[in-house]
């Protein structure tokens, strides 16, 4: 079975999730509660690390359970490398949606052409955003990065319809960002997600990533037209540029024969 299949089903059940736990909220069943920037289930707490580390710049201290409730996150990321990006992020399901309808519209081509340097300055946009970022929030003594975190937007916005039957002005700013999706590929999760540039910190070559493994290919090159982070996944596969979406693996056509390229663990 594809890889694509479970990933799909692992964002639909998130997205399943998000507007199903206020249900339960509503209900005053509190085994499970909050949004993707903190949430807790039973007497396990887990918390956004990037929102985390924002709180404690701004607070000017390290709080213990703070810390605690990053554990889990990025014991998860050291383990199985950047699957919240690809796996459960909702907003990422909704950009692979936009993708999907420039198709079914018949709109031009859009993706950029593959360049070995493009991740360089990818990255020197994403690290330059995310300190920018952390810069004004030290100053302005607020976490701005949280305000335009769209997974954590999507998720709040879900608890405040199902709970209050109304939502607010930030679901403007995920429609914007939905809209530019189409003109520009992947530009958001490509180029300005904070919460994916700080999670690609803890990115851990000895946790799962997609390797090639075997020495002889037909260089085809499908799993670079695929993958959606526009690197080559035969040799940039353990870098934190890689998301783990499986795009690559799927596309191969070499697997059909040996196992050429897949996800490992060293």
């Amino acid at each position: 079975m594809k890889i694509k299949r479970y990933r799909r089903t692992a964002q639909i059940l998130t997205v399943f999730a998000i507007f199903f736990i206020p249900v339960l909220n509503v209900f005053e069943l509190y085994f499970i509660k909050g949004t993707f920037i903190s949430m807790d289930i039973g007497d396990a707490a887990m918390a956004d690390p990037l929102a985390v580390f924002q709180s404690m710049i701004a607070a000017g201290r390290v709080n213990e359970y703070m810390l605690g409730s990053v554990v889990i996150p990025i014991v998860l990321m050291l383990l199985l490398g950047r699957v919240w990006c690809s796996w459960f992020c909702p907003y990422y399901l909704c950009a692979e949606f936009m993708s999907w309808l420039r198709r079914k519209l018949k709109m031009k081509a859009y993706k950029p052409k593959f360049a070995e340097n493009i991740h360089i300055k990818q990255s020197k946009v994403r690290y330059i955003f995310l300190f920018a970022g952390l810069v004004l929030m030290a100053i302005a003594g607020v976490p701005i990065l949280n305000l335009i975190s769209a997974p954590g937007i999507i998720s709040t916005q879900a608890m405040v319809l199902v709970k209050f039957h109304y939502v607010t002005f930030e679901l403007v700013f995920v429609a914007v960002l939905l809209l530019l999706e189409l003109f520009y590929f992947r530009f958001w999760c490509r180029f300005f997600c904070p919460t994916g540039t700080f999670l690609s910190f803890f990115r851990s070559k000895r946790g799962m990533t997609v390797r090639k493994v075997r020495t002889e290919c037909s260089n085809c090159m499908s799993c670079v037209r695929s993958c959606p982070m526009m690197i080559n996944p035969m040799t940039m596969g353990e870098t934190s540029h890689c998301n783990n979406c499986g795009d690559c693996v799927d596309a191969c056509p070499d697997n059909k024969k040996e196992d050429t390229l897949k996800f490992t663990f060293k």
